[in-house]
């Protein structure tokens, strides 16, 4: 439950913490859902094929850029997050 609650309270800092951030991915999910609303209105079939690869794109941005293994045990979590607050 405190992992749980550390995740939470993590996802409610984030946007006022990296703004920048915060608005950078979800810009890139509202293109991406105008991208495959287009892509179907057109009469194309490989409309869902699009969502699915530009969801799955920043987990595997991501992992090729170096996403620690253990990122959701919280006691790392919160090791890392104390060290960026001194």
């Amino acid at each position: 439950m405190k992992g749980f609650l550390f995740f939470l309270g993590s996802i409610f800092r984030w946007p006022v913490q990296k703004t920048n951030q915060f608005l950078i991915l979800h810009l890139y999910f509202i293109g991406i859902y105008f991208l495959t609303f287009l892509i179907k209105n057109i009469g194309l079939n490989f409309s869902n094929f699009i969502l699915t690869i530009g969801m799955i794109a920043p987990i595997g941005y991501l992992i090729c850029n170096g996403l620690p293994l253990d990122c959701l045990d919280y006691k790392s979590a919160i090791k890392r997050e104390l060290k960026t607050q001194n």
